[in-house]
């Protein structure tokens, strides 16, 4: 048997051991999906590549809480991301993205957008006036939407997987002591829900992309495309 100090630096080199024999199930799923990092298809395929998407969301566990098939536009719910004591879940696609989900309370939420290949965006020349986005339904709207559903032409796909991490607000630090902390509390979350206001259940910053998510979302959708 091994003396007491061998037996926490026998633990700390099997550690790194354990952990690899723990995520790499996981890790295996993610690195192998490779995809493309934009798509373009006909506008007949439209259809068929907007449900792909949707689907891709759901089966990402973000099903779609926006699903705008005139507009091209599909966001999905938030889900908080896989930490290392999820070995089952493949949503990290490397040994960082692990740590990171770990260390930290983290989320991701993607958005598909479809566009016509040749849309170039308006650029300001500092001379018109400002305004809102238009109303839902209003001629102003429609002349300034492409109606993808009777769009004739390429269309691209392009998917953002962001990545946030969460905070919490209001942290005050001990003017006296130095090492004390406490938190300011919001009035509004003392509140009953059913008072008619609306409140957010935290603070997420945006800290990146995940570009490995993505590209295995959209390899899905050309998947689904491809002939039988």
């Amino acid at each position: 048997m091994p003396s007491g100090p061998s037996a926490p630096i026998k633990f700390r080199c099997l550690f790194p051991a354990l952990l690899s024999a723990l995520l790499l199930p996981g890790l295996g799923v993610g690195c192998t999906a490779k995809g493309p990092d934009r798509l373009e298809l006909q506008s007949g395929q439209y259809d068929d590549a907007f449900d792909a998407a949707g689907q891709a969301a759901r089966k990402a566990g973000m099903p779609p809480l926006v699903s705008d098939r005139v507009g091209g536009v599909i966001e999905g719910r938030p889900r908080i991301a896989g930490s290392v004591i999820e070995p089952w879940r493949v949503d990290n696609s490397s040994l960082q993205q692990w740590g990171e989900n770990t260390l930290h309370k983290q989320r991701r939420r993607v958005r598909f957008e479809f566009l016509p290949v040749d849309f170039i965006p308006p650029e300001p020349d500092g001379d018109e006036e400002l305004v809102g986005a238009p109303l839902p339904g209003s001629l102003e709207g429609e002349m300034r939407l492409t109606d993808l559903t009777t769009f004739e032409g390429p269309v691209e796909v392009r998917v953002w997987v962001y990545v946030e991490r969460a905070h919490r607000a209001g942290a005050r630090r001990s003017a006296w002591s130095r090492i004390g902390r406490s938190y300011s509390t919001n009035p509004l979350e003392t509140i009953p829900p059913d008072d008619g206001t609306t409140r957010s259940s935290g603070l997420w910053t945006p800290v990146g992309r995940d570009e490995s998510m993505e590209r295995r979302l959209l390899a899905e959708v050309q998947e689904s495309l491809a002939p039988a």
